[in-house]
């Protein structure tokens, strides 16, 4: 989504307002919208940069980390960034160990005046999505079909057959001795 922003930048203070519908595609970083992304947004001229703030909406497509079943997962995210006119390109030394400022997280406006924000708005999404994605409250883990409850992990088995003292056994009792 590229917005021209050349009448936003000749005053100071002036704002534009977007209202729109976008459909993207994140496929490869593993990113399904399964519906167009709402954009509303309030670009404002801030003299050395244009700030970008508002909402985007969208609904994603999950895989749930317990039952593998693909949902859908409506995301709502506040969005706020920068966006400044020629930024310098960071001049670094190799091997050199460098602290980043806030000013190294700011998107650049282009030659032409474009703000390209399909960047801006990748980086959010893929922030507001889950950890550990679940379909639901009461969703439960899969478990092989094999008619038994539960399948144990062959490679804990021997753990199952090792006997452990009930309270009050032999271990209590050698410190009561004493």
């Amino acid at each position: 989504m590229k917005i021209d922003v050349s009448d936003l930048l000749k005053q100071l203070g002036s704002v534009l307002k977007i209202n729109e519908s976008a459909t993207f595609d994140f496929s490869e970083d593993n990113v399904k919208l399964s519906s167009p992304v709402e954009v509303k947004l309030k670009l404002t001229n801030t003299g050395d940069s244009v700030l970008v703030s508002g909402t985007l909406k969208t609904d994603v497509v999950l895989s749930c980390s317990r039952c593998l079943k693909e949902y859908i997962q409506p995301i709502d995210i506040k969005i706020e960034e920068e966006y400044i006119k020629n930024k310098p390109a960071p001049r670094y030394k190799e091997n050199e160990e460098v602290e980043l400022k806030e000013k190294d997280f700011v998107f650049e406006i282009s030659d032409k005046n474009i703000i390209d924000l399909d960047e801006a708005i990748r980086q959010n999404i893929e922030v507001a999505l889950p950890i550990k994605s679940i379909c639901s409250k009461t969703c439960k883990v899969a478990l092989p079909e094999t008619g038994k409850k539960k399948v144990p992990d062959p490679r804990l088995e021997k753990l199952g057959r090792l006997v452990l003292p009930a309270r009050g056994g032999q271990a209590s009792k050698a410190k009561e001795e004493k």
